[in-house]
Parts: C-alpha cells; sequence; structure tokens
C-alpha cells in the first residue's frame, strides 16, 4: 500500500548529525576571520638633525662681516615640516631656503649664518629651529666680537741717511707705505719740513685699501756745505697724528773741504684772511712756477702768517695758501708769491 505525502511533509529530512556538523564549520571559519591581523611596515619618523650647535666667529671688524654654515638634515624615514627659524639678536643673521619648507628623507638643507657687528664688543644670540618633528632639534648658540675699524700707516724704513752728497746733484732712495688697518685710508696732505729733500712718485689725495702698499722715492739735492735734515709727514683723517719719515744728509763740495757756513734767510709770508668758517691755513712751496708744491706746515695755522727758515741760498721759491675748514676739506690756491733767497 503506497503512502501519500502531504505538502508539509514533502521537504527533505536532514540528518542531526549533518546539521551539527555544517554549524561547526561556520563556527570554525567564523572563529578563523576574527583572529586574523595583517602585518604592519613600522617607519621611523622624521627627525631633524644639525651640522652644528654652536657657532664663534672670533673677532670681527665693525662694518664687515663673518660667515659660518650651518646644515639641516632630516634623518628619519618620514617627511618634517620646517616652520620657522629666529635669532634673537640682530647683529646675527641667517639666509638660506625659505620657511615653512619640507624637508624630505634624507635632504639636507644648507643655510649662512652671518655676524655684522654694529659696535665694539662681545655679542651673543641664540637661533632658534622649529619643526613638526616629534623629537625637538634644539637651539644654536651664536657669539663673536666686534672690534672697532681703524686705518693704520706704516713706513719702511722710517729714516733714511743719504750721507755724504756732492752739492747740486741728487740721489734718491725708495720707501714702501703700507695701511695695515681694517679701512681703507686717504693720504690728503705731504709736507716736507727742512731744506734740499723731497718725494716724488706720490701726492696727496691717493688713497690705500687695507693691506694694500706703495713705493715712493725721496731724495736729497744739497745746495750748501754741511749736514741737513728734514721730517715728511703723511697726513689722513683716518689717523690720530701724522706719520713722519726721517730724512738726514751731508752736502760735500767737489774739492773735498768745505766752505764756512753761508749766512741763513728767512722768508716772511702774510696774507688776507678768508671770508669763509675755516680752521686756518695752510702754507705750499715749490722751486717750479705753477707747480709740484709741497706744504710746509703739518697743523693748520690759525695766524695770517708764516716764516719760512728752511730756505736755502740762491734758490728762487714759490709760495702759495689755502684755507681749510673744519671737515679739512682745503680751498684753491692763492695767488703764487715768489721769494728769491741770496747766495750769501
Amino acid at each position: 500500500m503506497l503512502e501519500t505525502c502531504s505538502p508539509s511533509s514533502s521537504r527533505p529530512r536532514l540528518n542531526p548529525g549533518a546539521i551539527l556538523f555544517v554549524a561547526f564549520c561556520v563556527a570554525f571559519l567564523l572563529v578563523g576571520c576574527a583572529s586574523y591581523t595583517p602585518q604592519s611596515n613600522p617607519t621611523t619618523p622624521g627627525a631633524l638633525s644639525l651640522s652644528a650647535s654652536s657657532f664663534d666667529f672670533k673677532t670681527v671688524v665693525v662694518g664687515q662681516t663673518g660667515t659660518q654654515t650651518l646644515t639641516i638634515s632630516n634623518t628619519g624615514q618620514s617627511a618634517v615640516q620646517l616652520t620657522g627659524l629666529s635669532v634673537s639678536n640682530k647683529q646675527f643673521t641667517i639666509t638660506g631656503p625659505a620657511v615653512p619648507q619640507t624637508v624630505a628623507p634624507a635632504a639636507i638643507l644648507s643655510y649662512k649664518v652671518t655676524f655684522a657687528p654694529t659696535a665694539a664688543g662681545n655679542a651673543t644670540a641664540t637661533l632658534t629651529i622649529a619643526s613638526d618633528a616629534k623629537a625637538a632639534v634644539g637651539a644654536v648658540s651664536l657669539s663673536g666680537t666686534g672690534e672697532k675699524a681703524f686705518a693704520n700707516l706704516v713706513l719702511n724704513p722710517v729714516s733714511v741717511n743719504f750721507g755724504n752728497q756732492k752739492l747740486n746733484t741728487t740721489t734718491t732712495q725708495s720707501v714702501t707705505m703700507q695701511n695695515t688697518g681694517d679701512i681703507s685710508m686717504t693720504i690728503q696732505g705731504i709736507t716736507v719740513a727742512g731744506a734740499s729733500f723731497g718725494y716724488s712718485s706720490i701726492s696727496p689725495g691717493f688713497s690705500l685699501a687695507p693691506n694694500q702698499q706703495v713705493t715712493f722715492q725721496v731724495w736729497f739735492t744739497p745746495k750748501t756745505a754741511g749736514a741737513a735734515a728734514a721730517t715728511v709727514s703723511f697726513l689722513s683723517p683716518s689717523l690720530s697724528s701724522a706719520e713722519t719719515l726721517s730724512l738726514a744728509g751731508s752736502g760735500v763740495s767737489s774739492g773735498g773741504t768745505n766752505p764756512p757756513p753761508p749766512t741763513t734767510h728767512t722768508v716772511h709770508l702774510t696774507w688776507n684772511a678768508s671770508s669763509s668758517q675755516i680752521i686756518g691755513y695752510r702754507v705750499y712751496r715749490s722751486e717750479v712756477s705753477g707747480t709740484s708744491y709741497s706744504a710746509l706746515n703739518g697743523t693748520t695755522l690759525t695766524a695770517l702768517s708764516y716764516d719760512d727758515s728752511t730756505v736755502a741760498n740762491g734758490t728762487t721759491y714759490y709760495y702759495v695758501v689755502t684755507a681749510v675748514d673744519a671737515s679739512g676739506n682745503e680751498s684753491v690756491y692763492s695767488n703764487q708769491t715768489t721769494a728769491v733767497i741770496p747766495t750769501s
């Protein structure tokens, strides 16, 4: 006899064991997925490193500069944002790549740190470096000493002795002049106090840069027998006092015997007062009319007269005068006057 099944009994029946098996597998899969952890690749965060933690600029002359180089490098494995550079003293500056600046891993930035003292004395500062690095890079200490600028004139040699020289003959010797100071200087005046001596290959108004040197000549032409001496003075606003060169020599006759000392003479000069605001006057002399004048007085004269007692007998001299203001500026030459010295 056949049995008929109702629609509800048409579904296949599952074995209980099969149901448990399926549930077990699902549970197993769920547990396995929950315990899975992907592997990570850790990286070193960005970090900035400095080439130096301090700079000492030693001594720098006021008006000049000293420079050092600072490098900033990223020693990490991720980029760092350099956000600021600041210096606490205006006598120190830093120049280089602008900030903010992204510093890639292994990248290096180069900066110039400059010390430009504005006054003499010791100076210090702190260079602060700001970034988004986890570890602060710290600060750089800066120091230096400002030195007052000065000019210094050195002559070599400082004295020249021509020895015995026949009358009316000329001998020359070379002298070296050097500026051993820190700033340029201008030689505004050269004076010769003493007869029978002079200079050549140099003239007032020339400038010497620091460490620059020039060579010029001094000469001796005795016109009277006997010992003679002179002083050459070099004047500059950069010098506290004139630098001097001593000259000496002796005139002898060609026969080897010296005649009695000749009569000495003095030229007395007078002039009218200047109508400008001045501090004094300067007297110039030459043995050639209209040119090659040499100053006779190192410091300015306040009087309206001057006595020249360094003249040689039998010589004609030409004189001019200038007015000098408080800044050291001189006027043009006055009219020329002539003095003829007797032979005896």
